[in-house]
């Protein structure tokens, strides 16, 4: 009986393929309502010209330790004149790609299209991996923060957390300490919570939970939040934590045609590229430079790869770490 369906292949059209939502495209997530991720056109031309890494340069605030000068009535007496100064951090475009196949007789026997069922997965899966990067950021700055900045933006909490931990976490920024607009933690860390009544729930028209709370802050779990072996990594992300940019790739999408695969029955594989930058505020990255080694997200969480180059207060990031280390 020969195979009447209609195969990806037979449609394809890499410009509209792109331009379709996925049928499973994610609602946006809290980390998007947060406001802690913010856009940029000068992060989309970076990830769009750069060679993998990327100065993005500032102007310094000015110097409010600097006395105003003193207003006399002598027209020989020059007044002291201050400066702009401008700094600058590293920023790293991540070059990512992946495809996935099938072979004809697959589509044969199940009498579907699981090519089909790829790309309405392919949004689901890119927002994942964006959020591993995401969080192996927050991690990596922070890991940083207690290796070369004394711990200033972080509270040991004990074995578990509590409201008096996350308190003086936000405290770390001192009278900036309201800059925080969302919160991150381990499934661990939010069953505690849960139990000592620090959550509040949004709900919808119908009763349904929608959103975490805690103090108005949206919180959302993820298990990579770990800091230890038995110890856990609940961060405090300010509005603008991240600077977001995203390139154009040459061919974002594609789709392979292998008329060998499957021992000759044929097979199709589809690709999607992406360019993307993720800026955490405050934060040059140090680690690999060279275009064709884009770090892991793993790599991302690696404290040698993050410096500081803004003062505390400007920097949206606070962290508690709780739990018992192995062997502690």
């Amino acid at each position: 009986m020969p195979n009447t369906t209609t195969r990806l292949s037979d449609v394809f059209v890499g410009e509209y393929y792109a331009s379709i939502p996925a049928v499973d495209n994610p609602e946006k997530t809290a980390l998007y309502e947060s406001g802690i991720i913010t856009k940029s056109p000068q992060l989309d031309a970076i990830a769009n010209g750069s060679q993998g890494t990327a100065e993005v340069s500032y102007w310094q605030d000015l110097d409010p330790d600097e006395e105003p000068n003193i207003t006399t009535d002598d027209p020989e007496v020059k007044g002291k004149v201050g400066k702009a100064t401008q700094s600058s951090m590293r920023a790293r475009v991540l070059f990512l790609n992946r495809g996935y196949g099938t072979a004809d007789l697959t589509s044969e026997l199940a009498n579907s299209e699981p090519m089909e069922h790829i790309k309405n997965r392919f949004g689901k899966y890119w927002t994942r991996q964006w959020q591993r990067y995401l969080l192996g950021a927050a991690r990596g700055v922070i890991a940083a923060n207690i290796a070369d900045d004394d711990g200033d933006m972080v509270i040991d909490a004990g074995a578990a957390v509590s409201a008096t931990a996350f308190q003086d976490a936000a405290f770390t920024a001192g009278d900036a300490a309201d800059m925080f607009a969302a919160i991150g933690v381990h499934s661990v860390v939010m069953n505690q919570m849960v139990k000592a009544d620090m959550i509040e729930y949004l709900r919808d028209s119908e009763g349904r939970v929608i959103l975490a709370t805690y103090l108005g802050k949206p919180v959302f779990m993820d298990e990579s939040l770990i800091y230890a072996p038995g110890q856990y990594l609940s961060v405090f992300f300010g509005n603008g934590a991240f600077g977001y940019g995203e390139g154009s790739p040459s061919v974002p999408v594609e789709l392979a045609r292998d008329a060998a695969g499957g021992n000759g029955g044929g097979a199709e594989v589809l690709w999607e590229r992406k360019t993307y930058l993720l800026q955490p505020a405050g934060f040059s990255w140090k680690g690999e430079t060279d275009q064709n080694k884009t770090p892991t997200a793993a790599q991302y969480a690696t404290a040698g790869n993050w410096k500081r180059v803004f003062d505390r207060k400007q920097v949206p990031f606070a962290a508690v770490i709780s739990g018992q280390a192995a062997g502690g």
